[in-house]
This record gives C-alpha cells, structure tokens and sequence, in this order.
C-alpha cells in the first residue's frame, strides 16, 4: 500500500514538473509578512516554476524574457520600487504586455486606483480582493501564462518576419547590384560594338579606295599593255611588215601576268569557309601565295587540332590578319606560322623577325589588332601581342581545349549566330591587298 501511495505521488510530481516551460516563470513581489513565501508554496505544489523577488534587481533583467506574469500586492506598488516597476513596465517591448496580478484588501475606489496606476504601465492586469481562494489564484495565474504563451508566439512570429525581411532586403541588394553590373556590361558591350561598327566602316571605306588603286596601276595597267601592243601587231599586219615572235611572247606574258594579277585578287576578295579538317591545308596555302613580300612557312605540331569548324575558320582568319600586318609593317626577313599544344590549351602563333611590337601601353593598337582580339573572344579564346626577347612581334591565339564543343552541345545554334558576325567582317577586311611587287 506505501509503495503504490509512493508511486501516485511520484507521478503527481512528474505531472507538475511537466507543465512548467520556458520563459514561464512566475515572479512573486509581496514585501509585506509571509504572503511571498504562502503563494510561492501554493504555486510550487501545483508544478509551476516562482522566484520570490525581494529586489528590483532580482527581475529587473528578466522582465521581458524569463518572466510569465508578476504576482505583487497592493504594498508592492505603494512601496519605494513601485514606481520603478512601472517605468520598467512602460519600457516593454511591442510584443510583451506582461500580466500583472494584483492582491488588494480596499474597496472598490481603491481597486479602480490601483487598476489605472498599472494599466498605465501594462495591459493586461488582474484585481483580486483578498482573502481569495486557491482555486481562483490558480486558474487566474493559468489564464495569465496563456496570454503570455500567445506574446510568445506573436515575438517569435515578429522575429521570423524581420528574419526574413532582412534576408529579402539582402537578396534584393545582391539582385540589384547583379543587374547594376550586368546593365554596366551590356552598355560597355554596346559602346565597344559601335566603335567597332566605326572602325568597320573605316576599314571598308579605306581598302575600297586601295582597291581601286590596286586595279588601276596593276590590272589595268598590264591590260593597257596588252592593247598597245596588239593595236602594234595590227598596224604591222595591215602594213604587209614583218612581226617579230618577240612581240607576240611580250602579249602573252602580259596577258599571263594580268591573269596571275586577277587570280591573285580573287583569292583575296572570295571569302574561304574553312573547317577543322581543312585548317593546316588552308594555312598552307595561305603562306604559298604570291602576293607576300616577306617569305613565309608552317610548323604544325601532331598534337594541334581543332575539332570545331567555326573555331577553324576564326583561327584561319586571325592567322590572316597577323601575316598581313607582318607584311605591311615588321620589315622582318621571314614570318612563321606556329600550330602546337601547350598544356589545356591549343596555341596559335604567328612569330616575325621584324622590327617588333611597341611596349608601351598608352600605344594605340591598329584596327588589324581589335579584329583580331574580336575574334578570338567570339570563339572563346584570349589574343596575346608581344614582342619576344629575341626581337620581332608575336602574335598568340589560345583556345581551350574541349571548351567549344561543350559550348556547341549546350547550344547549337552556335553555328549560326557568330558565322554573321565574322563574315561581315572578312567581306571589308581587305588589307591582304598588297601586292610582292611593292
């Protein structure tokens, strides 16, 4: 029979010790005789968690977060801390309205003066006219921990809320600043393309011109020749007089020259498409025309190879643009074409023995250098120029390896989009114009 009183008791223990939680203690002020220490007693039986405070700063520093509801009679308010716990009160957060229990022995004037002082400081207050029962201080103490519960509740849901207005504020920062650079990109982006739309333009009003003159005092002038002697052969014929086979092999090598003159011309101006497969071939047969005045030869590496088509023709035409402006400016004895691997990269190279590359950064670049550069950022690549310790200018092409067929299985309309741009280009990049007899 003790052992089973034993375990109720226990058990009755548990159940108590179970409803207290956190944040839910009750602080008891009552300064006067053993009041604190009955409804501590009375409270602590029935499983809720008290601390009697005989000093302002025994709660002062738990008021918002540990405290559930104060429990305080009548004397405490008129006592020299009373006006303390007030302000205290007035100083709450938004969320917290602390319940308050008063015990007061006046009649009702004196219950509708207390209840205005502490309405003042808090909202939630309850009168309760001593002497009262234990079952009335109970259920109004549980009443008042519920309220407290849902201020809980109402603080954790603010903190949430200002948790995620905070993230969402940072996120839109990041957003802003993201579309800040990209806007700032896009409009570098069209500045460059309209000066590059200029230098075109430029380009094209230029090699026209050099065209022209490249017809005139070459083609037009063998054929000239061609006209003057043959009008010559005629007059002999008409004449009855002797024509010499000189003159007949002068026409023909003039009309020969003119041929070679117009075929040469042709090759410039027709525009090659180039592809993986073709690339050595097509550099070979770049560096055997006619029209170079500086000697030029390929060193073409097993380990080079491009398996992308419109990286090939892009590479082809850089390669072009270099071996003209060797031509046109290094004053150099030979020109080299270099095709080689070099780590993760495939590396082209158009090496010259001429007068260099100036160093200086403030140097201005011609428009032969910004195609180039175009170019290579079309394909994904990255243009170096420089000058070697041993003299001269190199130009290098690098390109990732196995970067542009990801890049074409991602998007396959690649082939289409960049062909435009490049072709635009190679229809006015005529500088490759000048001739070896020059």
């Amino acid at each position: 029979m003790r052992r089973s009183v034993h375990n109720d008791a226990t058990r009755d223990k548990h159940a108590r010790v179970w409803r207290r939680r956190k944040g839910e203690c009750v602080f008891i002020i009552a300064p006067l005789g053993q009041d604190a220490e009955t409804m501590a007693a009375l409270l602590d039986a029935e499983g809720f968690e008290t601390q009697i405070c005989r000093r302002f700063d025994e709660y002062s520093g738990r008021i918002t977060d540990g405290a559930g509801l104060l429990l305080l009679t009548e004397e405490a308010l008129e006592s020299s801390q009373g006006s303390l716990l007030l302000d205290l009160l007035k100083a709450q957060p938004p969320w917290s309205e602390l319940p308050l229990i008063i015990l007061t022995r006046g009649g009702e004037s004196r219950r509708v003066g207390l209840l205005n002082v502490a309405a003042r400081a808090a909202g939630s207050v309850t009168l309760l006219e001593r002497p009262i029962s234990t079952l009335t201080l109970l259920r109004s103490v549980q009443v008042a921990l519920r309220s407290r519960r849902r201020q809980y509740q109402v603080r954790d849901l603010v903190t949430q809320f200002a948790n995620l207005n905070e993230k969402l504020e940072h996120r839109v920062r990041e957003r802003t600043a993201e579309l800040s650079a990209a806007n700032r990109q896009l409009e570098n982006e069209i500045s460059w393309r309209k000066g590059l739309e200029g230098q075109i333009l430029e380009i094209s009003d230029r090699e026209q011109q050099r065209l022209g003159q490249e017809l005139h005092d070459g083609l037009c002038q063998h054929l000239t020749a061609v006209a003057f002697m043959a009008r010559s052969v005629a007059l002999r014929l008409k004449n009855h007089r002797v024509i010499e086979v000189k003159d007949i092999e002068k026409i023909a090598q003039l009309v020969n020259n003119a041929a070679s003159d117009t075929r040469d011309l042709s090759r410039a101006l027709h525009r090659i498409d180039i592809d993986a497969a073709g690339l050595v071939d097509a550099l070979r047969d770049l560096i055997d025309r006619e029209i170079w005045r500086i000697p030029c030869r390929l060193e073409s590496k097993p380990s080079f190879r491009v398996e992308n088509d419109i990286a090939a023709g892009e590479i082809y035409r850089i390669a072009r643009e270099a071996v003209i402006n060797a031509n046109k400016h290094s004053q150099a004895r030979e020109i080299v074409i270099r095709l080689e691997r070099v780590e993760n990269e495939m590396v082209l190279r158009v090496i010259d023995n001429g007068v260099g590359f100036p160093s200086e950064p403030k140097t201005k670049r011609g428009l032969g250098a910004h195609i180039m550069g175009y170019r290579a950022r079309l394909i994904g690549a990255r243009l170096e120029i420089d000058s070697p310790k041993e003299g001269g200018t190199r130009v290098s092409c690098y390109l990732p390896d196995n970067t542009l067929q990801s890049k074409e299985r991602k998007n396959p309309q690649i082939r289409s989009s960049p062909r435009k741009n490049h072709e635009s280009i190679s229809r006015i990049n005529l500088n490759f114009l000048h001739r070896a007899t020059r």
